[in-house]
């Protein structure tokens, strides 16, 4: 080959020769060069490979469960009965309270309603509240099967087929969300089966943390985080162990805890006032794991399901729902963290208010100037509205009585369907009648003396009645009043009557216990809906209320009934016996319904004399022939001397008012 025919091989060979670096140099000159690409290289690969997740700075985890491993179950319950105090409590400070509003149905709070503000009440519950039927053990499970989030379905009665779910438990009640048409449909006894889905819930990694109550699908939408070893749950206020109350010593499947309230220092101190329906709370200190105890460093999340209390010991109820001994839960404040929006639910935009928590020490009450001049305006808006049932109460009949004067009485008129005589006539006159009653009459059943049913004790005057059984299922009438005789009375039409049926069952919409004329809070107000009571014409003037009466009757002729505690169940009676007494105050011109004043009677929290006050009451049965008795009031005003003034005026009736009767 020659050199010729390669001339830059050989002007190569011409140039002056360089060192050349070794082997040995070579890779120490590389090694920083190709470090850098080969490392970016790597990490392009691995992160093609990964989640973005993986290479994120390490913070909180979601939580995982075994949800799947979980047995769902149908369990079987029913619609309760409310249960307002029958005799009147005691309350921290030594007051009388006549308290409402646990259990029932309550139409009045849902979740995201205050806790506080509500006229009368005392650990008021919120939703419809339910209880297990059949055997003990069938009841049981009622209790302990069911957990908040669970799907309710109605298998009986006018809303068969409408779905809820359970949003918690107080007692020996599970309470459920239902919507408003539904609630109206709903009556007691009606029939509930629920897709019972939670017992055995465990969040994966943390077997020291107990699930009680509680759905996996709330669960999973609580926002709880792990974050260093600890479940992290966003609540609305932390509730240190010193104001838990009643709670420790039961069981830890169902039932509730109390932020106790008696001492109302404690309310402004920790926010109480501020708490809602359904919202999120960390009990410090508390735990909850095989019951309901203290145990330093536990911690316990609870759902709020009921109102404030102003019993000693007692208050707002929380229902538990995690807890831990071990400190591996905690919490975040989350003012937003409630029920409903867990739930899916609509948040009640109703305020915060006041607190009716007592903080006086004494019982009397202190007369207030009324801040103007005018018709009279009322609390109606923190009244709650709860449904209380009876059934149709057969007629009774006994022989012949002697009367004041020794003459022999059949006496009838009293309880069933009286078809002839309503609200708005006579009192006098009606043959062989004795304590005649207007249009039907109906007993509460769900205790076994009348007299303490919720019926009798939460029904007032003008309060929607409607037939929730038999013919006349649905049709619409008037809640009058009571005779503790035979009961409670309801106005239906005329037509109703003919279809309604001995035994057909009536539901009331039960509003009007806790009414207070504002201005006049130390008149006590009893048995009537506020609607009824302002439509009577009450004004103000000065610091007296003017109410429109038929006509004045002396405290010396109020016989039986007189005395006793409670007036929300009796009626008491103005007597007949002496003829002369009934001329003289032209008794026999009295109608049912009638508004009379009752002079030197102070009936507050029983039935008495109490020279210079005055009570103003509705006429509920009529005449007797019978020693002490005669026509029946039910007492809606009293007040001590000076604070009611009566006017005289023909057309004050109740049926008139209530546009039961026209003339």
């Amino acid at each position: 080959m020659s050199v010729e025919k390669f001339p830059v091989i050989e002007s190569v060979r011409m140039k002056p020769r360089r060192h050349r670096a070794s082997s040995k140099e070579l890779k120490g000159l590389m090694k920083p060069v190709l470090t850098i690409p080969i490392i970016i290289l790597i990490l392009l690969i691995v992160s093609s490979m990964l989640p973005l997740s993986a290479l994120a700075i390490p913070g909180p985890e979601s939580i995982r469960t075994n949800k799947d491993r979980l047995v769902v179950m149908a369990v079987k319950g029913q619609v309760a009965h409310p249960q307002p105090s029958r005799y009147y409590l005691t309350t921290w400070d030594g007051r009388p309270k006549m308290a409402i509003g646990v259990a029932g149905i309550n139409y009045t709070l849902s979740l995201g309603d205050p806790v506080f503000g509500w006229a009368a009440t005392d650990q008021v519950t919120v939703g419809v509240a339910t209880e297990g039927v059949g055997e003990d053990r069938f009841r049981q499970a009622w209790l302990t099967n069911t957990a908040i989030g669970n799907e309710v379905r109605v298998v009986g009665g006018a809303a068969r087929g409408a779905k809820g779910v359970v949003i918690g438990k107080f007692g020996g009640y599970v309470l459920v969300n239902f919507d408003g048409e539904t609630r109206e449909k709903l009556a007691y006894g009606d029939e509930l089966q629920v897709k019972a889905e939670g017992i055995g819930l465990q969040v994966e990694g943390f077997p020291e943390v107990f699930v009680h109550s509680l759905s996996p699908g709330v669960l999973e939408k609580m926002g709880i985080q792990v974050q260093e070893g600890k479940l992290v749950v966003p609540v609305v206020k932390k509730i240190p162990a010193e104001i838990v109350g009643s709670g420790p010593g039961a069981g830890s499947l169902f039932g509730h805890f109390s932020i106790q309230t008696c001492y109302p220092p404690d309310i402004k101190k920790y926010g109480l006032d501020e708490l809602r329906f359904g919202d999120l709370v960390f009990l410090e200190d508390i735990e909850c794991n095989y019951g309901k105890g203290y145990y330093r460093g536990a911690g316990t999340v609870g759902v709020v399901v009921s109102g404030p209390s102003d019993i000693s010991g007692l208050g707002i109820g929380v229902t538990p729902v995690l807890s831990c001994q071990t400190g591996k839960l905690t919490f975040r404040l989350d003012s937003e963290a409630n029920l409903a929006r867990l739930l899916g639910l609509p948040v009640s935009a109703k305020k915060t208010v006041k607190s009716e928590i007592s903080t006086a020490a004494s019982a009397q009450p202190v007369a207030k100037k009324a801040p103007y001049q005018g018709p009279i305006k009322t609390n109606k808006d923190e009244l709650l509205t709860i449904a209380v049932e009876g059934v149709i109460q057969p007629a009774g009949a006994l022989d012949y009585s002697p009367g004041f004067d020794g003459k022999s009485k059949l006496g009838i008129g009293m309880a069933s369907i009286n078809y002839n005589v309503n609200y708005g006539d006579t009192t006098y006159g009606w043959a062989e009648g004795d304590h005649v009653e207007p249009d039907v009459t109906i007993q509460g059943r769900d205790r076994q003396s009348p007299m303490e049913t919720a019926l009798a004790l939460l029904a007032c005057i003008g309060n929607e009645a409607v037939v929730v059984s038999g013919e006349a299922r649905g049709s619409k009438g008037i809640y009058i009043g009571r005779h503790a005789g035979s009961d409670d009375k309801v106005w239906f039409p005329a037509e109703v009557k003919e279809k309604l049926a001995i035994n057909d069952r009536v539901q009331v919409k039960a509003r009007g216990v806790g009414l207070k004329i504002l201005g006049f809070e130390d008149v006590r107000v009893n048995k009537i809906s506020p609607e009824a009571l302002e439509k009577i014409g009450i004004v103000v003037e000065g610091n007296q209320l003017v109410v429109p009466v038929v006509m004045e009757v002396p405290g010396y002729l109020m016989g039986s009934g007189i005395g006793g505690q409670g007036i929300e169940a009796i009626d008491y009676d103005i007597q007949t016996t002496c003829p002369e007494a009934v001329e003289k105050f032209n008794l026999k011109k009295l109608r049912l319904g009638d508004i009379v004043a009752i002079r030197d009677h102070y009936d507050y929290y029983g039935r008495g004399r109490y020279e210079g006050a005055v009570t103003i009451g509705t006429i509920i049965h009529g005449f007797s022939d019978y020693s002490g008795h005669g026509p029946g009031v039910n007492p809606i005003l009293s007040a001590m001397p000076g604070r009611i003034k009566v006017k005289l005026d023909p057309a004050a009736n109740m049926a008139r008012i209530l546009g039961i009767k026209k003339d």
